[in-house]
């Protein structure tokens, strides 16, 4: 540097010409060891010895980008991390790299839809599950679809959430609890090139889950009373539906469809996608596999429900599905129209869920076992983890068929049963 310093000034500064062939140092008169360097443009520098005398120069930055003032303050922080021995050219370049890795994380960060593809991909859920979640990225965070999984803010969330909250309660915390176990297996799965975690912001669903701010949803408790059981099942037995009137096996899909809910106490879904290669007619037993709780539940059937099986089953040659649409390939869905149809004629209002609740309640009043129910409804251990007897108990299936039996009996009287058996089929 020359010996010569100056006073650097705003007017000072933009008075110098700019040198094409050379680098001109002018130090500075207020400040030892700040400068301005002018070459083909004007940048600020501090030039000073680390305590080891190794000459240390660091720049500031440019002319116009920063001021005279700017300029001189930042000096005085170089140089006195100069003074303790630290390089804050060492401090600028990991930060560079810092910024640099921050900006391809940026780029790796998926966007919501992207997150919910490589969750669907990675993980093992249930149909009624992706059904749900569906619902969720498609209506209700259909306009975040290309946002940044990191760019969902609490604020945001707390917006849409009382926005459906209004729609239903219910699906306002579906939708919250789906985005909270996305971002966190988001935030655990997604790495980038050295294996570092590229999410590293807050999930932004906890500002709810967390503060129990979650809506208050009033469990049901409705069911098919006793002193209804006769009224709705010979409803049931004695319908007709338009377009099904040929006496076929088809004839009694609705029927038969109604029956399976109340005597498995099987969840709707677990009935409509029922499929033969689940239903063993030599041995009497039925199986779903895509539960709730993600194990396959196998019943022995009552006899009623064997008997129906079996002659479903005599005119279903080369069908998938217990419960067949029209066409025949593919399973019956939405049969709300049904479940009205059966209420008004019997006086019986009655959701599809009521049936499985009315399945547990007969068994409860036949005194069969608490871990027998359990068993019959597909509720495991998980359900209730102070339960440390269940883990030692087992049902025999012999008591499960008895149960099964038992629970028939109660819900499908005499009359009704014989309409079912003395059933003539058209070919």
């Amino acid at each position: 540097m020359a010996t010569e310093k100056y006073k650097l000034t705003k007017t000072f500064v933009e008075n110098i010409p700019l040198s094409l062939n050379k680098q001109t140092f002018y130090k500075d008169s207020e400040l030892p060891g700040f400068a301005l360097r002018v070459t083909k443009t004007k940048s600020y520098i501090v030039e000073k010895k680390l305590p080891g005398g190794v000459t240390c120069r660091v720049t500031i930055g440019q002319h116009g980008i920063w001021t005279v003032v700017q300029a001189r303050e930042q000096a005085r922080e170089y140089l006195l991390m100069i003074a303790k021995g630290i390089n804050p050219n060492n401090i600028k370049k990991e930060t560079t790299a810092t910024i640099k890795q921050d900006n391809a994380n940026s780029k790796q960060i998926p966007s919501l839809h992207e997150a919910y593809i490589f969750y669907k991909e990675n993980r093992t859920l249930s149909q009624s599950s992706l059904t749900a979640y569906d619902i969720c990225i498609n209506d209700y965070y259909q306009d975040w679809a290309e946002i940044k999984l990191t760019s969902i803010t609490k604020k945001m969330l707390l917006d849409r959430f009382s926005s459906l909250s209004k729609r239903s309660p219910a699906q306002a915390n579906l939708s919250v609890k789906f985005l909270h176990a996305l971002f966190n297996y988001c935030s655990k799965h997604y790495l980038n090139d050295k294996d570092e975690y590229i999410i590293t912001t807050e999930n932004p669903a906890k500002i709810i889950t967390q503060n129990n701010s979650l809506n208050k949803i009033k469990r049901r408790r409705t069911y098919i009373r006793s002193e209804q059981h006769q009224v709705w099942a010979n409803a049931v037995v004695n319908s007709k539906w338009v377009g099904e009137q040929n006496n076929d096996f088809r004839a009694y899909t609705n029927q038969d469809f109604l029956l399976l809910l109340a005597l498995t106490g099987f969840r709707r879904t677990e009935a409509e996608r029922l499929e033969w290669l689940n239903v063993d007619l030599a041995f009497g037993t039925i199986k779903v596999t895509d539960t709730k709780n993600g194990e396959d539940l196998m019943l022995p059937m009552g006899d009623l429900l064997w008997h129906i099986m079996k002659e479903r089953k005599k005119h279903a040659t080369g069908l998938k599905y217990v419960f067949t649409d029209r066409s025949g390939n593919s399973h019956i869905s939405d049969r709300r129209a049904v479940r009205v149809k059966i209420s008004e004629e019997c006086g019986v209002p009655f959701t599809f869920h009521d049936l499985r609740r009315t399945f547990s309640s007969v068994a409860n009043s036949l005194a069969i076992g608490s871990y027998t129910i359990k068993r019959l409804i597909n509720h495991t251990s998980e359900d209730n983890a102070n339960d440390v007897t269940d883990g030692y108990v087992q049902v025999s299936f012999t008591d499960l068929r008895k149960a099964m039996n038992l629970i028939e009996g109660v819900l499908i009287p005499n009359d009704a049963r014989a309409l079912i058996l003395n059933r003539e089929y058209k070919i």
